[in-house]
């Protein structure tokens, strides 16, 4: 038997209600009883798998008026009307007004199991098609959130899907540049959450920090998403898992770079935290491995970078998507994009510092010349191409601008 309660009945007359509720039970069906209709409504929830009986003479709210709240609030819950024996007008109005059945008392036990099996069956059913339509508008909406027409990205959609609506920790992991923090606030989105959706980026937390931000974080209804949690050092983990142990806290999302398993044996992450969020792990894919998504990426971005930025299209020639194709796209997402932009303000491609502006390592002096050369992108980023106005922005005249562009190889 389960536990779950799957008749509600609602009635004034004490004696019929008890008798009623424990024949149900004897029989299988776990009831709870009301005395009256606006206390099974507080509790009547859109989703229940249930049904309601209901008397139709009743003080206060009669069958009628329960019905038709009944209705509004979970219109694809059964509603059984128990009326008198002879009274076909009401019965006739309870069945206009929705009444999946009614029932004359007194009621025949052999054809109220039978009603209940029937009606059971045909709500099991409609529920699970509900979750069904709903899980294919969700998967609908998120490929147009998470772009790409690849096996990889499919399976990986799929497993995003499956854990949005679970009220466990999730992993998001993978290379730089794959999209976690995107994956992270499509699970808060697509889930049935209500709350807020708050970054602590581990990389540059501090024991104050961290203390200050969990302190906030008690509502259920939140996601907390905790970025680069393999450069968090063990102590400030101790206080993580410290958190992670507590019932009354967000949905907890956590990211990082590399695998989990690898990070817990080299000792990057401790056990005790490992053990915590190794709950539902997904590897978003890298961008090498989803080569059909490449190119409906690359022209997603193009697309959006030049309406940001009020320019027209650019053409992409053969001789750039034949480099696109050979190029193995150490920074991801990330570099695509930058490279996207670059195009949209008529920068020259340099594939290899486009992923080092993505994250990759580099030396010294390669780092402090892209450096200038990422900021110089960004401000004619900003002010779409137009020199002067980066010039002005960067408070430096426009020879010394065309000057430092031509020194980091932005133009000719």
């Amino acid at each position: 038997m389960t536990d779950e309660k799957l008749i509600y009945l609602v009635d004034d007359d004490k004696d019929f209600r008890e008798a009623t509720c424990e024949f149900l039970e004897a029989e299988g069906f776990p009831t709870v009883a009301f005395e009256q209709g606006d206390a099974m409504l507080a509790q009547l929830d859109p989703e229940w798998n249930g049904i309601i009986l209901c008397d139709f003479r009743m003080q206060n709210m009669d069958g009628l008026a329960v019905l038709e709240a009944a209705r509004k609030s979970a219109p694809g819950v059964p509603f059984v009307m128990l009326t008198g024996h002879g009274d076909l007008r009401t019965a006739i109005a309870a069945t206009k007004a929705g009444a999946y059945d009614f029932l004359e008392k007194p009621v025949q036990p052999d054809y109220l199991l039978n009603l209940l099996r029937r009606g059971l069956k045909v709500r099991k059913l409609a529920v699970e098609n509900n979750r069904l339509r709903r899980r294919v508008a969700r998967y609908s909406d998120m490929r147009s959130r998470l772009i790409g027409t690849s096996k990889a990205m499919k399976a990986c959609r799929n497993e995003l899907l499956n854990v949005t609506p679970l009220p466990v920790t999730v992993t998001l992991h993978g290379e730089a540049g794959t999209g976690k923090e995107l994956g992270a606030r499509t699970i808060h989105e697509f889930s049935e959450l209500t709350g807020e959706f708050h970054t602590i980026n581990c990389a540059t937390a501090t024991i104050d920090s961290l203390r200050a931000e969990l302190e906030c974080q008690t509502d259920p209804q939140d996601t907390l998403f905790m970025r680069s949690l393999h450069q968090m050092d063990a102590f400030l983990q101790s206080h993580l898992a410290e958190f992670l142990r507590q019932s009354q806290r967000p949905r907890v999302v956590v990211s990082m770079i590399g695998d989990p398993d690898a990070h817990m044996a080299s000792g990057v992450l401790t056990r005790e935290l490992y053990y915590l969020i190794n709950v539902a792990t997904i590897c978003l894919p890298p961008l090498r491995s989803r080569d059909r998504d490449i190119f409906i990426l690359l022209e997603t971005f193009l697309r959006t970078g030049a309406a940001r930025l009020g320019k027209s299209l650019p053409r992409v020639d053969t001789a750039l998507i034949e480099r696109f194709r050979a190029h193995d796209w150490p920074g991801n997402v990330r570099e695509l994009r930058n490279v996207a932009d670059r195009l949209v303000i008529g920068l020259p491609i340099d594939l290899k510092t486009t992923a080092r502006d993505a994250g990759q390592s580099m030396s010294y002096e390669e780092a402090m010349r892209d450096f200038e050369r990422s900021l110089l992108v960004r401000t004619l980023v900003e002010t779409g191409g137009h020199k002067g106005d980066a010039a002005a922005m960067l408070s430096i005249p426009r020879k010394r601008l065309y000057l430092r562009l031509k020194a980091v190889g932005l133009s000719e």
